[in-house]
């Protein structure tokens, strides 16, 4: 996985807990007992999702997100939330900018890696995970690559010195993969932005 995981929490016992947990999973984690701690180390380091706790002494999570979308709003921010503060997170999840919530005390670790992996699915965006579908096949990636720079098939031909046949014969298991009908939706899907 390596993706990079900030865990911000001022209990040190549930900091300790998830960050072995993740770690365990697989995730590069760091982890800061408050705010100021947490942006130094995302200046310092950078980080594809933050876990924050929302209510900590001083700064909370709400101000924390706020920070990490204004420094970086690539970054995927999950909320760990008591009872009291469910309404809270909910109302972040409206506005769009906190990713998800989870109830404290974390139930079940293995859907918070659920979060984490539906979180850095959509910080990869389309292309990237069209990319990554098609990884195992070099060939395909080569010519869905080209799709999305708006060749046709004669001309990916010509390129990877291959017959029209085959980009044809791949063109239809690269739509397969992606779940679209033509190569108009696969150029797009190639082509779309991150998500914010």
């Amino acid at each position: 996985m390596n993706a990079k995981i900030l865990l911000v929490d001022d209990a040190e016992d549930i900091r300790t807990v998830l960050e072995e947990w993740l770690r365990f999973s697989g995730y590069q984690v760091d982890a800061a007992p408050g705010v100021t701690e947490a942006m130094a180390l995302i200046k310092q380091r950078g980080y594809d999702v933050v876990i924050t706790d929302l209510v900590m002494p001083g700064l909370s999570g709400h101000h924390l997100l706020d920070m990490v979308k204004e420094y970086d709003g690539s970054i995927e921010v999950i909320f760990l939330t008591g009872q009291g503060t469910l309404d809270d997170a909910v109302a972040a999840l409206r506005e769009g900018r906190a990713f998800d919530f989870l109830q404290k005390p974390v139930r079940s670790p293995r859907q918070l890696n659920e979060t984490i992996e539906r979180a850095l699915a959509r910080r990869r965006g389309p292309a990237d995970k069209a990319l990554a579908i098609l990884a195992e096949d070099l060939t395909e990636r080569e010519i869905l690559l080209l799709v999305g720079q708006g060749m046709e098939n004669r001309e990916i031909a010509d390129r990877l010195c291959l017959s029209e046949k085959t980009i044809k014969n791949n063109m239809t298991r690269i739509f397969d993969k992606l779940g679209v009908e033509n190569r108009t939706q696969a150029a797009l899907y190639c082509q779309q932005p991150r998500m914010p």
